[in-house]
């Protein structure tokens, strides 16, 4: 995973944190943990969509399945 791949995903689980939603988004992405390559594939579906916005930059991130594990790690370890 690159280091800009690895920082934005703490980033957003850093965002998760703050919002409150950590508990829940963590159980949340532990039950659909089985669903990580199609939500791989949603996510690089959606970048067109999201050009140029500020979730790009996540939706990129997300764009593989061991991102999805790595998010998953970064929102376990609160």
């Amino acid at each position: 995973m690159s280091a800009d791949r690895a920082e934005t995903l703490d980033s957003l689980a850093a965002a998760i944190r703050r919002a409150g939603l950590g508990a829940p988004a963590a159980l949340l992405l532990d039950a659909l943990a089985p669903l990580d390559v199609i939500a791989s594939q949603l996510a690089l579906l959606g970048r067109p969509l999201l050009g140029g916005s500020p979730y790009d930059v996540y939706a990129a991130a997300l764009a593989d399945a061991e991102s999805w594990k790595e998010l998953r790690r970064l929102l376990g370890r609160q």
